[in-house]
This record gives structure tokens, sequence and C-alpha cells, in this order.
């Protein structure tokens, strides 16, 4: 047995970060259903009324931030290392804030149509945030950490399949938007869309190191 298993074995067990976390990824993975429902929508009103559920949403993460940050300062032994919950906490208030901010664009830059690739990037955020919610719950005690590796498995082939969605869409939209303006607009909002899928893999990474240190 290593001897930080040992240490964790003798040591009182702090549950509250579990979850605020697992609320926290509960959270995301509604924002990432509601960022799918948005680009599917016609209805600019319906649109903008989508925009604000997300951004709720988003605000309730920084919630959950703040909770985490609260829980490190007046905490003195923790579930895994302080620095590992903290950048856990960083890059799911990430992944939500790149959600949020794509759903500020489309709003902002009144757009109409939406590509069929990226449609399909949105859904594949939300299946990104479905394994990062299924890789986040095993952590507490981690009774089952095939489980939890993977969905962190399953993140990195949906990452790339974002990436190639991705490289796609840029490649069409250059090839057949004609209007400058309209052409900045679709690029700005898919390249928030693929930084999004990407957090959601930096997450991923912070998972593997907590298993890798406490397995």
């Amino acid at each position: 047995m290593k001897f930080s298993n040992l240490l964790q074995y003798f040591s009182p067990k702090e549950k509250k970060f579990y979850a605020i976390f697992n609320s926290a990824a509960a959270n995301i993975v509604l924002a990432s259903e509601e960022l799918v429902n948005l680009v599917h929508h016609d209805d600019i009103e319906e649109r903008k009324a989508i925009r604000l559920k997300i951004k709720k949403l988003e605000s309730q993460g920084d919630v959950h931030t703040r909770q985490v940050f609260s829980e490190l300062n007046n905490t003195f032994i923790t579930p895994f290392d302080r620095e590992d919950i903290h950048e856990l906490a960083s890059t799911l208030d990430d992944v939500i804030d790149l959600m949020n901010g794509c759903s500020e664009k489309i709003i902002f830059y009144n757009c109409t149509t939406f590509s069929t690739n990226l449609r399909e990037m949105a859904k594949n955020i939300n299946k990104g945030c479905i394994e990062l919610q299924n890789a986040v719950v095993g952590l507490e005690g981690l009774k089952k950490p095939e489980v939890i590796m993977n969905a962190c498995d399953a993140i990195d082939s949906i990452e790339s399949h974002g990436d190639e969605l991705y490289h796609q869409s840029i490649s069409l939209l250059f090839a057949n938007e004609k209007d400058a303006i309209e052409l900045i607009r679709q690029k700005e909002i898919l390249r928030m869309i693929e930084k999004a899928s990407n957090k959601i893999e930096d997450v991923s990474d912070v998972i593997r190191t907590i298993l890798i240190k406490y397995t």
C-alpha cells in the first residue's frame, strides 16, 4: 500500500468536497443540454430564454467553485491533494464559463443559422459532460477506478471527435460563407465550442492525476 493511501486510510474523511463536485458536474451537464437546445431553436426569443438559463447555471457554477475554495481554507485534512482539489474546481468552472460565453456570443451576434457540424459539436460537448460527471462521481472513495478511467478514456475520444468536427466546420465555413462579418461570427462561436471541448479533457487529465496518486 502506498504511503498516501495509508495516510488516507487512517485520516478522517472530509466528504463535503465530493458533494460539491458532484453538484458542479451535474450543473455542467444541465448547461450542456441547454447549449444543445440553444443551437437547435429557430425562435430568437426562445433562444434568449435558453441563454438566460445557461447564465443562471453558470452563476451556480461560480457558487460551487467558491464553496470548494472556502472548504479548502477551513479543512485541515482533505480527501486528496489540495492542489488537485483547487485545479479540479477551477477546470470545472472553466467548462461552464466557456459554454456560457458561447451562448452569450450566439445572442450578442444575433446568429440566425447554425451548421450541421456546429450542432453536432454542441451534442459532442454534452456527451463529454456526461462522461465528466461519471468520472467525478467515481472519485468518492475511489472504489471503482476502472469506471473513472473508462470515463476519462471516453472523454479523450469525444474530444478527438470534437477536433475533427471543428476543423471540418472551419473548412466548410471558409469555403461557403461569402459574408465576411458572418464568417467572423461563426468562426468565433466554433472556436468557443472547441475550447469548451478541450477544457473537458483538461478536467479529465486532473482526474487521471488524482487516480494515479491514490490507487
